[in-house]
């Protein structure tokens, strides 16, 4: 693995006073096995720390004096690789395997109803990512919408994971996919009804999931707001303003609370409606700000039957405006020239002003 181009030499500034020492050997070795130190790759500092052993706190501070350098000079952090944190994060002791428990719990929260129905999608969600692909609880609080894929087949988890997983669609009620697609098409219509009474009353109106459920695996539609995968809500299935995804202190307590039995039961509540027309205008003025100018539908557009009268007409009409335009703008042609002689005359006026101030008086 020789670089193909001479590593970037790191400024005095970008490194720190407390990794001076750990950057250093990391350019030494680079520069020694003709391997590029900034920016690294992330194999070459996988290489670098299986060549140099040392204990897991030892690499940790070696691989934040590597992320520092990169960052405080403008290059993504490599050591931010899912394999790099897993190495070091190992635990002495083997994780518990929770999917079978998460799997039960799962398969019971709530699907519908308000706003019971939203926080089970999305705690479901959160089990999956959890239990079943094991992210910790700061990687799900960070993850975008946009951040999942799903193929068909598989789901696709990127956002630095490169996790792919099997759709899992013959599990209609604690299936990878189910869960996720509940929740990404609530979100989907949450993009094209951003009200929460919308939101209510297709949750109220929804099927419950049973295990004869069909999965759609139709393409989701296209993410008009790429926020967090699991915002925050209050307990009236209110977002915050600003938006945020789960804090890791909340995704904790919200996974430690579904798997020990001690959830909070959030009973149905009755959606009230008052028409004073603002919903429209809400819905109207969302629509209008995450469209997309080139998505053209039939639905809006207005399509007119003419005659051949009319068309003939038409022609003669436009033929008609398109000569007059010609004509006044060819009278235009000896304004312009008017002007153009005037202030010829007038700029050597000015010259014959100047020049006779200038002469010497007699």
């Amino acid at each position: 693995m020789t670089a193909s181009h001479p590593s970037s030499p790191a400024p005095p500034s970008a490194v720190a006073k407390a990794y001076r020492y750990d950057w250093q050997l990391f350019a030494d070795w680079c520069q020694a096995a003709e391997l590029r130190a900034l920016p690294a790759d992330p194999v070459t500092i996988a290489l670098y720390l299986d060549e140099n052993p040392a204990t897991t706190n030892t690499h940790r501070v070696r691989l934040t004096a590597i992320n520092s350098v990169h960052q405080r000079t403008g290059y993504p952090a490599p050591g931010t690789a899912r394999a790099l944190r897993d190495r070091l994060t190992r635990r002495t002791r083997p994780r518990p395997d929770l999917r079978d428990q998460a799997r039960d719990v799962i398969a019971h929260l709530p699907t519908t109803g308000w706003p019971g129905g939203l926080f089970g999608r999305r705690d479901a969600l959160l089990l999956v990512l959890s239990c079943y692909l094991h992210l910790s609880p700061t990687e799900i609080g960070r993850l975008r919408r946009s951040d999942i894929i799903f193929t068909g087949p598989e789901i696709h988890v990127r956002g630095g994971h490169d996790i792919t997983v099997p759709a899992d669609l013959e599990d209609p009620r604690a299936g990878t996919a189910p869960v996720y697609l509940r929740w990404a098409r609530l979100q989907a219509f949450n993009d094209r009804h951003p009200t929460n009474r919308m939101v209510a009353e297709s949750l109220l109106a929804a099927t419950p999931v049973t295990d004869n459920t069909i999965i759609g695996t139709q393409p989701l539609p296209r993410i008009r707001f790429d926020g967090p995968l699991l915002p925050a809500f209050d307990r009236w299935g209110h977002e915050p303003l600003g938006r945020s995804g789960l804090s890791r202190h909340a995704v904790t307590s919200i996974a430690s609370a579904h798997l020990s039995g001690n959830a909070r039961h959030r009973p149905d509540r009755t959606v009230r409606h008052f028409d004073d027309g603002w919903t429209d205008v809400v819905e109207d003025v969302a629509t209008a700000a995450y469209s997309d100018p080139t998505d053209k539908d039939e639905s809006t557009s207005q399509f007119v039957d003419y005659t051949a009268d009319e068309l003939a007409a038409k022609y003669d009409a436009g033929i008609a405006a398109r000569r007059a335009g010609a004509e006044s703008m060819a009278e235009l042609d000896d304004a312009f020239d008017d002007l153009d002689s005037r202030t010829a005359e007038l700029l050597a006026r000015t010259e014959a002003l100047l020049a006779r101030e200038d002469a010497p008086s007699s």
